[in-house]
């Protein structure tokens, strides 16, 4: 691996520590070079930096300290501000001269790009000119006069953390902590409960109710109004946030208690809502697991209000990794039902009377305790973070009157999605008692546990990259829009369109070519039937993921501007043309339900993106809609044809969407999966989408390391 460095290639105060193996990740997808040095003697004619970088000044000598050659500013009207003499510097609202600036940076994307060139070819990342003058260069520096001010030392841990870096924290965490969920449900669940079943689907429905009503009640407002909220109380207070943090932990605190209660009373109207197509004893049974699952709704609320403190002080990584652990503690759980009760029957997954108050009180409160795992293992990482929490009741002129204000529009947004997530509960639970009630096999009719199944398997490319993403661009929007940066946030999103875009439609294609063995892998311990069933589903909701990435990261600029009115008002259309889809699909034939169901959500999807790029535009600026256009076009011709070729090559293996067992599954989705992908790429490269270079810089490094090992 190549040395952590401090690469001096901006005229910012403070900068980025990026790893030069995530440098193009870094230029590419967020606008800047990674950077920094800070500057001395701003006052001489000359502002002259020596940067000491971390790293082998010699490969023989891997303990030392190279130092790249001095940078020198020209001081005077057009300098930078942090280098800028007293006196007669030109007015201008950020202190710097227009034309200075744009030559600097051009300077600088020029040397960013010399030392991605470079780092292919064995030069360590070095450009021409510093490798000409390394010997020079890393002679130590003279010792500073002692009135000199001296800038605080700081550890590598107080320093701010890259985008690149950010989102590959935060992208491991969600690849562990999805894999373990995988193997949580369906693999295990589905053992329990059954895939297919009407027990799966009453479980299904009161598991789903806290995290669905938690975010209806105040999940989006927090997930869009805080991380702002606490980024500008961070700035304008002496203590860093902490009296705001108190009063808004405590808050929290007493609010979800009250709402939890409330709503636990209340668990057999809020089924109803959610299950009014079910049969009544199915009511019933989901009734008690609404009883043992609804506690959740204060551990999700306490875990996303710390979680987004800690996103607000950029760390990232706690929240990302803590759903693994609620993984682990549900795995073992399930893992120990099956020792006492033994998977599932057919008969059992069809009989009331199956389903003991021992047996429901195991599953639904192993479901529970790992929620509460997951909300109290943050306590510890908002320590080390310099949080110390205390009960604050005065919660006047606190300024979370900013906040409240905002929430209204988004509490508005999350009820409005609320009906169409009803809808669809309904419209599966009827698909299920209509195919029971008429003799049809179940394995062939998706319900209410095959659609959350479904949607799991279809939300792991977003989640694994979109969101990681978006959330560590998001503070960066948020700290964009405060500065009045408009340019710079508008680029920064483009950019961050068109590589998750990149990703996105490979995703989306992988996953429609490979539905049928993919879900027989995720359904491991259901019936090859079921997971052709499942596939159908997957299959219709992954078409949608083309446009999904686009609406997370657009969903976010209105979040930045904190104008969560605008992004109810944007969405209400497609809500309710969502709902219109989906009770036309509740006449379907109960085979082909929860399918139509998906394709709506992909159409609405792709309306929506497009809706919200057009009313984004005057608010940035006005997107570059040419280049976004001929961008998007040109992946869609290679999508294209990377589609119809994975579909001739999965043809190999048998008739599409039948049945196949566990092994062939495995090996068609490494064989037709590592083919598709490889086709994809080949063609981005023939296009000359420079997107690509993401994906083809860490090969480009291995197969260098490995030339250099020979």
């Amino acid at each position: 691996m190549r040395p952590w460095a401090t690469h001096p290639l901006t005229a910012e105060p403070s900068g980025l520590q990026v790893n030069p193996g995530v440098a193009d990740f870094v230029a590419e997808f967020t606008g800047e070079i990674p950077a920094v040095a800070g500057a001395e003697n701003p006052g001489q004619d000359y502002t002259d930096t020596r940067i000491p970088v971390a790293g082998n000044a010699e490969e023989s000598d891997p303990g030392a300290t190279r130092t790249l050659p001095a940078l020198r500013y020209p001081a005077g009207p057009g300098a930078p501000r942090a280098w800028a003499p007293t006196g007669d510097a030109k007015e201008h609202p950020r202190g710097i001269d227009p034309e200075y600036e744009q030559t600097r940076r051009e300077r600088a994307r020029r040397r960013a790009e010399r030392r991605r060139r470079d780092a292919f070819t064995g030069s360590g990342g070095l450009s021409a000119y510093e490798r000409q003058h390394r010997t020079a260069a890393s002679s130590p520096r003279e010792p500073e006069p002692e009135t000199a001010p001296k800038a605080p030392e700081s550890s590598r841990a107080s320093r701010p953390r890259s985008t690149a870096y950010n989102s590959l924290i935060m992208f491991a965490g969600t690849f562990v902590s999805r894999i373990l969920g995988l193997v949580r449900s369906p693999i295990l669940l589905a053992a329990v409960v059954g895939l297919t079943s009407q027990a799966g689907n009453a479980f299904n429905v009161a598991n789903k109710l806290p995290n669905l009503i938690y975010m209806v009640i105040v999940g989006g407002i927090v997930n869009a109004v805080l991380v702002p909220q606490i980024v500008r109380a961070t700035k304008r207070s002496d203590d860093g946030g902490q009296a705001y943090i108190n009063k808004l932990l405590t808050i929290a605190i007493v609010g979800l208690g009250v709402v939890t209660a409330l709503i636990t009373a209340a668990a057999p109207l809020i089924v109803k809502m959610m299950a009014a197509t079910m049969a009544e004893e199915w009511y019933r049974l989901t009734v008690q697991f609404a009883y043992w699952c609804l506690p959740q709704i204060f551990f999700y609320g306490m875990y996303t209000v710390m979680g987004q403190v800690l996103n607000a002080r950029e760390s990232f990584g706690p929240y990302m990794w803590a759903p693994a652990l609620n993984n682990v503690v549900a795995i073992l759980g399930f893992l120990g039902i099956l020792l006492v009760w033994g998977p599932v029957s057919l008969a059992d997954g069809a009989d009331v009377p199956a389903w003991t108050s021992a047996r429901v009180g195991a599953i639904g409160g192993i479901s529970t305790l790992g929620i509460v795992a997951q909300a109290l293992i943050l306590v510890w990482p908002l320590r080390s973070a310099g949080v110390r929490f205390r009960f604050d009741f005065h919660w006047r002129g606190a300024g979370l009157g900013a906040a409240g204000r905002a929430s209204w529009w988004m509490a508005l947004t999350m009820l409005i999605s609320f009906i169409p997530t009803a809808i669809t509960s309904n419209v599966a639970a009827g698909a299920s008692a209509r195919a029971d009630a008429a003799g049809i096999n179940l394995h062939h009719v998706a319900g209410n546990f095959a659609y959350d199944t479904a949607y799991t398997i279809y939300s792991i490319p977003t989640s694994l990259f979109v969101v990681s993403i978006a959330t560590a661009v998001f503070t960066r929007m948020s700290r964009a829009v405060a500065e009045g940066e408009i340019t710079r946030m508008r680029k920064d999103v483009e950019r961050t369109l068109k590589f998750v875009s990149v990703i996105m439609f490979l995703c989306a294609i992988g996953m429609i070519v490979l539905s049928v063995p993919i879900s027989r892998i995720f359904a491991l311990t259901s019936s090859p039937d079921e997971a052709v069933t499942l596939a159908r589903v997957v299959a219709t909701m992954s078409i949608g993921l083309i446009a999904i990435g686009a609406v997370q990261v657009l969903n976010r600029v209105y979040y930045a501007y904190e104008d969560t009115r605008g992004a109810f008002w944007i969405n209400l259309p497609f809500q309710g043309a969502g709902v219109v889809g989906f009770l036309i699909c509740g006449f379907l034939p109960p085979q082909w339900v929860v399918a139509g169901v998906g394709l709506v959500m992909s159409v609405t999807n792709i309306a929506c993106a497009l809706a919200m790029l057009a009313r984004l535009s005057p608010r940035v600026g006005g997107w570059n809609y040419r280049g976004l256009a001929l961008f998007h076009l040109k992946l869609g011709l290679v999508s294209g044809v990377t589609l119809a070729a994975g579909f001739a090559l999965l043809r190999l293996f048998g008739p599409l969407f039948a049945p196949m067992s566990v092994l062939t599954a495995l090996v068609a989705s490494v064989v037709v999966g590592s083919l598709v992908a490889g086709l994809y790429l080949l063609l981005l490269v023939a296009l000359k989408i420079s997107e690509v270079r993401v994906f083809l810089s860490p090969l480009k490094r291995i197969l260098s390391r490995l030339k250099s090992l020979r």
